[in-house]
């Protein structure tokens, strides 16, 4: 078990999380988990007390929380730097429907369920939060084995097969947005918001265009396509290069599988361009700044979209993957919808000639032309903001394990 799981001083709230497989399942938790630290800090600090000496491998003790994760990559990696305690399960992805596959699935499960139930034994926690990904099962299963109260979070507008299968056994269900209603009603829903990364909460503009070395009078267009990349937008932005740097310096994070070709394709620039083409795979810190920085954001509509980039009020221009039942269309329409945001389909990225790239080019230039159509996304992305989700998180588990905080 890496971390801590020290005893909870202050709040009185142990919790145990579940989730993991994308950083749309991670980094809310771990939000929450921050919140958990934070208030536990504070209090000690109130009280005048030291932490207790309960510790394991040797860190320090008083963490709020547990996690318990996959073992995909992105969950290894992250949980590595994270500084909380945390424990991996023995549980992947189910592919394919065959019997010995399902069988297959239905040993792992087991196993997984088992050594939840055996982690939460130890840890003791009051309530389970579960944010997503296939190891929420076998979370779910355990806690209720042993009467834990939980709470599902919802990231998506629309929830997945996974989350109607668990919303039963949920005591609440935390939605990130108040349109999901339009598409599933559940007696427990409560709108909390998308808890966003602590960084997006102390974003700076000024520190962001000093970090990529922008002068604070030029045009910023970011663009990202999350870190596996997305290359109909990788590749618009490409046919458009020459002719966007024109007009503003853009920050790129293009994923791992095109950056070797748009490496290719920078270094082939006249220096004057090249220099306003800041190309990274992706950005392991800094993103909230980054964001801050710029003037117009063109990405997916992934979960955490329609929450972080009102967090840093930056107007977009989205293009919904058709993947995942197409929920990304519907996490689109709640920035859309206010006027924050300009949704163009991913097919319409596909143009017919070098000089006619797609529907992007226009777009970004027309909205790079009308500062004050640029503004009124700004204010409308700015008015979507909800900075206490976190909060309000917390606050629901303290609910449902009967704590008063």
């Amino acid at each position: 078990m890496g971390g801590v799981v020290g005893t909870l001083r202050g709040s009185g709230l142990r919790v145990v999380v579940g989730g993991g497989g994308t950083a749309g399942h991670i980094y809310p938790a771990l939000a929450v988990a921050e919140v958990l630290k934070r208030e536990d800090a504070a209090q000690i600090a109130k009280t005048d007390q030291e932490p207790d000496d309960a510790t394991t491998s040797g860190a320090i003790s008083g963490n709020a929380s547990l996690f318990l994760h996959g073992t995909s990559r992105i969950d290894m990696e992250v949980f590595a730097h994270a500084g909380v305690a945390h424990q991996p399960l023995s549980m992947s992805q189910l592919r394919g429907v065959s019997a010995p596959r399902l069988a297959l699935g239905g040993v792992r499960l087991l196993q997984a369920v088992t050594q939840a139930s055996r982690a939460m034994g130890a840890f003791r926690p009051d309530a389970c939060l579960v944010t997503g990904g296939y190891v929420s099962a076998p979370v779910v299963l355990a806690a209720r084995l042993r009467r834990i109260p939980v709470v599902v979070f919802l990231p998506d507008v629309v929830p997945g097969m996974a989350i109607k299968t668990l919303a039963p056994l949920a005591s609440r269900i935390a939605v990130s947005f108040p349109n999901t209603r339009d598409h599933w009603i559940h007696s427990r829903q409560v709108v909390t918001g998308y808890p966003v990364r602590p960084e997006f909460h102390s974003a700076s503009r000024e520190r962001g265009r000093e970090a990529f070395r922008i002068r604070a009078d030029r045009t910023v267009v970011m663009v990202m396509g999350g870190s596996s990349g997305a290359r109909s937008i990788n590749y618009a932005i490409s046919d458009m290069l020459e002719p966007l740097l024109h007009h503003a310096d853009v920050i790129h994070l293009c994923g791992e599988p095109d950056e070797p070709r748009l490496r290719s394709i920078r270094s082939g620039l006249g220096e004057h361009l090249r220099t306003r083409y800041h190309l990274f795979k992706y950005l392991h810190r800094g993103i909230a700044d980054a964001l801050a920085a710029s003037d117009l954001v063109v990405c997916r509509a992934g979960a955490s979209t329609p929450a972080e980039l009102p967090m840093v009020g930056v107007p977009s221009i989205l293009v919904p993957g058709s993947f995942a039942g197409g929920h990304q269309r519907q996490n689109a329409s709640v920035l859309t919808d206010q006027g924050a945001a300009i949704t163009i389909p991913d097919d319409a990225l596909i143009g017919s000639s070098p000089t006619d790239p797609s529907a992007l080019w226009p777009t970004i230039k027309s909205l790079l032309q009308d500062p004050a159509r640029l503004q009124s996304m700004r204010d409308a992305s700015q008015r979507l903001a909800r900075p206490q989700a976190a909060e309000n998180i917390v606050s629901l588990l303290r609910s449902v394990a009967g704590k008063s905080g």
